[in-house]
């Protein structure tokens, strides 16, 4: 609502309740007041007419104004209150409603209303037609917000791509594939903070490990064991107490965990992440093969599998190889710094 009818509205309430002369008022107000005829303020007084109940004074104020060019007709309100103040309306008069909205090419303002559908097929066919436009461009705008996110992902920007879930929860609420990609940013990001770590420290030489202290490694089993007991006993909860051994390091606990686990495509990464840090290189190339041809569908499925296979080549001793596939993942994704840092550290060794 505008401001200016807004104010007029709450100063005439706080003089009278009689809605007859509030509405009265407000129209007289506007009438002297030429400046004031803007769309936002005729529309503004067009629907709080309608929802007073006000139609029969929404039509005879319309109508007074009708045949000057320059006022901006209220089409969905006007026809509303057409709808709704027991008006005698024949066919002429219809015939005339329908060629003012389409001089003013106002079809789409005027199906907002189905008040006078049943008297003309146009209008029911407007209204279907703007029905299939909004639902078009709330596909089109998801799909595209949806690309930008990936966009987002595979530059690595985690806090603009959590602004953009954030949005698009709120534009599509309950929206699966909005909530797919939510829970999908939360375990990638999990993930990426595991990966940041330096590469050394996944395969460690002899002389780097530094002795534990028994009752520390003691300790930590029986909680391994734990962690795997409870997977088994409530399998809901299996993936967070693998994420829980993972954190941990207790890596061959995690992928045992992993049996109970419903199959999902988060499942499917992080199964990956797990066999590369068991050091089960083999095992790991087959099952990108795997979850190359389950999510081939994902635009970066690829993209994720290039950095996971070259790691894996690097761990059976196919270092060359390791190399190029970096080196073409980079080609094509220039700013992924976990992949940057890694060859880097490559080239070094």
């Amino acid at each position: 609502m505008s401001t200016f009818v807004e104010l007029e509205i709450q100063n005439l309430l706080n003089e009278t309740s009689d809605l007859d002369e509030v509405a009265s008022r407000l129209i007289s107000t506007l009438d002297s007041s030429p400046e004031q005829i803007s769309l936002d303020n005729i529309n503004a007084l067009a629907r709080f007419l309608n929802l007073s109940g006000r139609h029969l004074q929404l039509a005879e104020f319309v109508l007074k104004h009708i045949d000057n060019e320059t006022f901006p007709v209220p089409w969905p309100f006007f026809i509303e209150a057409l709808g709704h103040a027991s008006l005698d309306l024949d066919d002429k008069v219809i015939e005339a409603l329908i060629e003012g909205i389409r001089e003013s090419e106002s079809e789409n303002e005027a199906a907002r209303s189905q008040a006078l559908n049943s008297r003309s097929p146009l209008l029911g066919e407007w209204r279907s037609n703007r029905k299939y436009r909004i639902h078009k461009d709330f596909l089109s705008n998801k799909k595209n917000l949806l690309d930008q996110l990936i966009t987002l992902r595979t530059q690595q920007l985690y806090e603009q791509e959590k602004v953009l879930l954030e949005r698009l929860q709120k534009l599509y609420p309950g929206d699966s594939d909005v909530s797919n990609e939510v829970r999908e940013h939360r375990q990638r990001h999990a993930l990426e903070i595991l990966a940041r770590r330096s590469p050394r420290a996944r395969d460690p030489k002899p002389e780097e490990l530094s002795p534990k202290d028994p009752e520390v490694e003691k300790v930590m089993l029986i909680l391994l064991q734990n962690l795997r007991d409870h997977a088994e006993q409530d399998p809901d909860m299996a993936f967070d107490f693998a994420i829980a051994a993972f954190m941990l390091e207790g890596y061959e606990t995690a992928l045992d965990i992993l049996q109970f686990c419903d199959i999902s495509e988060s499942l499917l990464w992080f199964r990956l992440e797990v066999l590369l840090q068991c050091r089960r290189f083999i095992e790991l190339l087959n099952e990108i093969s795997h979850v190359e041809l389950a999510l081939a569908h994902e635009p970066e499925t690829f993209f994720a599998t290039a950095y996971l296979r070259a790691q894996a080549m690097w761990g059976i001793g196919q270092k060359h190889t390791a190399v190029e596939i970096l080196e073409g993942l980079l080609a094509s994704r220039p700013h992924y710094r976990a992949g940057s840092a890694l060859l880097s550290i490559w080239s070094g060794q």
